[in-house]
């Protein structure tokens, strides 16, 4: 009996080492499953390691990716923005129609990231001023902006309908020299720069900064960090300012390649961005997960929606699928969290 016992024990205390060394890494569940799934694709799909293929991944996940850094950054502090895919809209219909108006094209941008902050300064302040829930909240922001979207743009299409502009290069242009190294040409854009760039300013921020400190003491027990000095209400307020500043920004970006905005843009987004940060690490509840697990999650969607495109699967498919990997995700982080807190 003694023979069976010591290797279960040993197995046992393992595992549970193991499970605690998870548990202090809240990217560690995402990192794997971007792991398990690329290697999936790349063994079942000859497509997928394509320069093309791997262009599509990371070309379309940065613009979400931006949004979803933003949403990251504001879920650890213990609140939610369903209103980003709105509020992605507004800044891109600000652009447009300022660029149509003959506004200098970085007025133009300015006005749209101004815009974009006095919308999420506005969820902030009705979140710490009424103390309603920010889902309910931003859920009323989102229909409320999305409304402000189609006013402004009278319901139609606004199609930039200037000269081609320096600008457009800057925020979202193809990364030529690197898309010509293959052949046919790959799509690589300026965009995964940009996403690239604020993630890692982002990890730098929320993981060497007291205000990254105060981000995780917010989320994790405002009452504790408040009696702790943290100004509790004045970090929600700047980080649903990120939220909807990220938004902004990934509208413009977006538009500079398209150059065209409908009333829909953006319709749907919240929902990735949300089910991003939850599949790379962030909990629900507030006060923990990291950017570098956020920025796996949208990867992992992307790579999911490409890899079973090009697989030829129905959507319909791919939402059941990452419909299940959130709720893995949130089992799984549950479960390592507790060991890492």
């Amino acid at each position: 009996m003694a023979q069976h016992e010591l290797p279960q024990g040993t197995f046992r205390r393992a595992w549970v080492r193991l499970r605690s060394r998870l548990g202090e890494y809240p990217e560690a569940v995402a990192f794997i499953s971007f792991l398990l799934i690329f290697a999936f694709f790349a063994l079942f799909n000859e497509y997928f390691l394509t320069p093309i293929a791997l262009a599509n991944i990371l070309t379309f996940g940065s613009i979400v990716g931006i949004v979803v850094i933003g949403v990251a950054m504001l879920m650890i502090s213990g609140e939610f923005d369903l209103s980003v895919g709105s509020t992605f809209a507004v800044a891109s219909y600000v652009f447009a129609l300022s660029l149509n108006a003959g506004i200098p094209p970085l007025v133009a941008l300015l006005l749209a990231l101004v815009v974009s902050l006095v919308l999420g300064l506005v969820n902030g302040l009705i979140v710490v001023g009424t103390h309603i829930p920010s889902f309910i909240a931003t859920l009323g922001t989102m229909l409320a902006y999305r409304g402000i979207a189609r006013a402004i743009g009278h319901g139609k299409f606004a199609t930039y309908k200037g000269p081609h502009l320096r600008l457009f290069d800057i925020l979202n242009g193809p990364l030529d020299r690197l898309n010509h190294l293959f052949s046919p040409p790959a799509t690589f854009r300026l965009s995964i720069l940009w996403f690239l760039l604020i993630a890692v300013l982002m990890s730098f921020v929320l993981l060497r900064t007291r205000y990254g400190n105060w981000t995780y003491a917010t989320g994790g027990n405002a009452a504790a960090a408040r009696a702790q000095g943290v100004p509790v209400l004045r970090v929600k307020l700047i980080n649903f300012m990120l939220s909807g500043f990220f938004a902004g920004l990934a509208g413009v970006i977006q538009f500079a390649h398209r150059t065209s905005v409908d009333p829909l843009r953006g319709a749907g987004m919240e929902l990735i961005a949300v089910a991003a940060a939850v599949i790379g690490g962030v909990r629900l509840s507030g006060g923990y997960g990291t950017i570098l697990g956020a920025t796996i999650g949208i990867l992992i969607i992307q790579m999911m929606e490409q890899g079973l495109v090009l697989m030829q699967v129905p959507v319909q498919v791919f939402q059941a699928f990452a419909g299940l990997l959130i709720i893995i995700a949130v089992l799984s982080n549950t479960y390592l969290g507790a060991f890492g807190e």
